[in-house]
């Protein structure tokens, strides 16, 4: 339990600080031209409703984390669940909205894809916690 807590606390922080960084310096930099008439003005933003994404998100890597059987060492692990998680997460759904809305595929998916940096640093954090010494 409390590798679990621990997991989902730093996790859930990493996931946020490297999503809200890779945002407003990669990500709006980029595709902000493309984006900018259908995204929210800053002060209209749904925090509560982006950080309990995150907070989710970081939920189901934690709690799935430890079934996996993936080889490597823990950093190899980490890297390898946080692309996974990542692809399923931002790619995936990423592409499918802007299959059924009015938002333009190009800078969706390609921000999802650099969107899979929080999650890489997530599942990274993830298994430096659930490490055993054999890693």
């Amino acid at each position: 339990m409390k590798k679990f807590s621990l997991s989902l606390i730093v996790g859930f922080i990493v996931n946020n600080v490297v999503g809200t960084v890779v945002a407003m310096f990669i990500s709006r930099p980029l595709f902000h031209q493309m984006m900018s008439e259908f995204e929210r003005k800053p002060e209209e933003f749904e925090m509560s409703l982006i950080l309990l994404g995150y907070f989710l998100l970081t939920l189901m890597m934690v709690l799935v984390y430890p079934y996996l059987n993936l080889p490597g060492t823990w950093l190899k692990k980490g890297a390898t669940w946080g692309l996974i998680a990542g692809v399923m997460s931002f790619v995936s759904i990423y592409s499918m909205i802007s299959g059924f809305s009015i938002l333009p595929p190009k800078p969706m998916i390609l921000s999802g894809i650099i969107d899979i940096s929080s999650t890489v640093a997530t599942g990274i954090v993830i298994a430096f916690i659930y490490r055993t010494r054999t890693d």
